[in-house]
């Protein structure tokens, strides 16, 4: 305990499967060494961390606002007092982080596993992350259709926590292949939309969301396809007309649905809204006779109720369960 020196310190940290995170949004296990030296020059965390499971999910948790509270303190004796202004001593960084598989990102449509390995330098202010993480295996749900991720790089190349991306998604259309890219990085990604064999992006748009060519689609459709299509075009950030919507609205979810050919029906729209955390509330309609109101109330984590009140099926109820590996 000298001052002199700069309070020297010096801690040892071994992890075995320790629940580093353990939040709705965010669940890290690690096992490995960490290292805590604190000198004169300042401090260094260091070492080496194996995580043999992590797991993010987008949309998990939202973060709760701390309230700023206003404080007046009375009869107290204010005495001038001279203190030698001392430069903070930085706190430096020196970890390397293995990931080799079970880095489950889920949430917001995405299901994906992924692995990786990185570095971290820099200072806890600063931090600066190395590195990439790869993908292994994962699918994406867009206007109601199961996208098949085939590629995916998250690259982090040392200028902080914005990684560079590189995801690409496929699923079967009708006369090919639809391919969702995402590139840009975390701030700012662009999303852009193509197929095999070529097809002109609004014509790949139409055929996703309403499963029809443009030449067959309706008034109403061929509008919210010409502002998707402007989105995609003018924003630079990706396909944003479905999140203006609900922002406008105050809607939590919307959906396009295909046509049924079983229950008879069309291109459904639907818009959902949560009453409140377990309880969901969703309404459908194909604008030519078909209305239906489904109601889910999550029981826990991984079991739900499902109702459904329809102008065609009738009225049916389920049980869903799933869970996240």
């Amino acid at each position: 305990m000298s001052s002199a020196r700069g309070w020297p310190a010096a801690i040892r940290i071994a992890l075995d499967d320790a629940a580093l995170i353990n939040r709705d949004d965010i669940d890290i296990d690690g096992t490995g060494i960490i290292d805590i030296a604190y000198g004169p020059d300042g401090g260094t965390i260091s070492g080496k961390l194996d995580l043999p499971r992590a797991r993010l999910r987008l949309g998990g948790a939202a973060r709760a606002a701390i309230p700023q509270i206003e404080v007046r303190e009375t009869g107290l004796t204010v005495r001038p007092v001279q203190e030698e202004k001392r430069r903070r001593k930085p706190w430096r960084l020196n970890l390397v982080i293995n990931a080799p598989q079970r880095v489950n990102v889920s949430g917001k449509g995405l299901v994906s596993e992924w692995r990786g390995r990185l570095t971290t330098s820099g200072t806890v202010d600063a931090p600066q992350i190395d590195g990439r993480l790869d993908l292994i295996r994962g699918n994406y749900e867009f206007a109601g259709r199961r996208f098949d991720l085939s590629r995916g790089d998250i690259t982090f190349s040392g200028g902080g926590i914005n990684p560079t991306l590189d995801i690409v998604a496929t699923a079967p259309i009708d006369g090919g292949t639809a391919v969702i890219t995402i590139g840009g990085t975390g701030e700012q990604p662009r999303i852009t939309f193509s197929s095999s064999p070529a097809l002109p992006q609004d014509e790949v748009l139409a055929r996703l969301l309403f499963g029809s060519s443009v030449a067959n689609l309706s008034a109403p459709d061929a509008v919210q396809l010409a502002s998707a299509v402007a989105s995609l075009q003018s924003s630079g950030r990706g396909l944003d007309v479905v999140g203006q919507v609900q922002r406008l609205t105050g809607i939590d979810r919307i959906r396009v649905l295909g046509p049924d050919v079983k229950r008879g029906t069309g291109t459904v729209y639907a818009g959902g809204k949560y009453i409140t955390d377990r309880v969901y509330v969703e309404v459908r309609t194909d604008g030519a006779g078909y209305t239906a109101t489904v109601f889910e109330i999550a029981l826990t984590r991984t079991l739900s109720i499902l109702s459904e009140l329809a102008t065609l099926g009738g009225t049916n109820a389920s049980i869903h369960w799933s869970r996240d590996y």
